[in-house]
């Protein structure tokens, strides 16, 4: 009996020492990024954030991660509500000040209609459209003429806007500005 109260009282003074000691934290592992397309930014027409986060946008596009935009409308026309969604890869890309981004999109022919579904196809007149969009939620639309290049109409306009980046197996969840 005297040797069980030794061994019981031995472990219970372990349990007391060690409950003193706190353990040494271990370093904590970010759990894996999922990879694949994924939306990381998303605001409204004036660029105040809805979803996401600025700073995994910028450090998708300095990781060289590809992008794509989505904008879309809806709107009453009589008794029809009508939507519109566009997704579209840019042409070109911008971080400006380190805060905000810009996107060129790369021309097209205009289409006969955007809306209706047995209309896509090219229009006759011949226009191309072009577009930068901004985080800020600007959205500067230009038609040209596609025979002689002349600007038709300049279409300044405010969008929500979805940013999207496709993550690889091996993401990086940061990196340094591309001037460094």
């Amino acid at each position: 009996m005297r040797a069980f109260k030794i061994i019981l009282y031995s472990i219970i003074f372990v349990m007391i020492v060690s409950s003193c000691h706190p353990e040494v934290s271990k370093p904590q592992h970010p759990s894996p990024m999922e990879f694949g397309w994924r939306s990381v930014y998303k605001h409204d027409g004036n660029g105040k954030l809805l979803e996401g986060s600025m700073d995994s946008l910028i450090a998708g596009i300095r990781n060289g991660y590809d992008v794509r935009i989505g904008w879309g409308w809806q709107r009453q026309l009589g008794d029809s509500l009508l939507t519109l969604e566009h997704v579209a890869e840019p042409l070109y890309i911008s971080i400006i000040q380190g805060s905000d981004v810009s996107a060129i999109i790369d021309p097209h022919p205009l289409l006969k209609s955007y809306i209706a579904i047995d209309e896509q196809a090219f229009s006759e007149e011949g226009h191309i459209w072009q577009c930068i969009m901004t985080t800020k939620g600007t959205f500067n639309a230009q038609v040209y003429d596609r025979s002689t290049g002349k600007l038709v109409k300049d279409w300044p306009q405010n969008h929500r806007m979805t940013w999207f980046l496709e993550y690889p197996q091996n993401a990086r969840s940061h990196s340094n500005p591309l001037y460094e």
